[in-house]
């Protein structure tokens, strides 16, 4: 073999280990990138989640000659008309004290316990996190509190 044959097979091998080396780095650069966008698609599903539990108390509770009580009006909660929020179940729940179980209509209010507020479910997406906040109900027709909670089901 001559010389430049020789130097030549060099370059070429030295070249096809630096494309394999660069290779590597790059799909590390891609499996970390993609690890980091998957936190954070995590990251803003939980804020989401997080921030519609405290702002939804707040968008239903009620006031007396104009002061604010915590506390969320169980009777406007049948007229509450929320816009598109994805694939979520909202549904609020009264846990003390523990009654039927029944799900609340305009027939049998106040006898009752549960209240969806909005759902939207998906064919598709199977998983789901569930969050809860305890709140506390006000009854207007009994004039009565209760305990309550308020459930958020996010499917992704």
């Amino acid at each position: 073999m001559k010389k430049g044959e020789l130097q030549i097979q060099e370059t070429i091998l030295v070249m096809f280990i630096f494309l394999i080396v660069l290779s590597m780095i790059l799909v590390m650069v891609y499996r970390f990138t993609n690890a980091s966008i998957e936190n954070a698609r995590e990251d803003l599903r939980d804020n989401e989640i997080f921030s519609l539990l405290m702002t939804l108390p707040n968008q239903l509770s009620y006031s007396y000659l104009g002061s604010d009580y915590n506390a969320v009006d169980t009777s406007r909660l049948f007229g509450l008309n929320l816009t598109y929020l994805g694939y979520k179940t909202i549904i609020i729940e009264q846990v003390y004290p523990q009654g039927s179980g029944a799900e609340c209509s305009l027939i049998n209010y106040p006898n009752c316990d549960q209240f969806i507020l909005y759902e939207k479910n998906s064919n598709v997406l199977k998983n789901k996190i569930i969050k809860d906040v305890p709140i506390s109900l006000y009854y207007p027709l009994e004039d009565q509190y209760r305990a309550g909670r308020l459930i958020i089901e996010n499917y992704y």
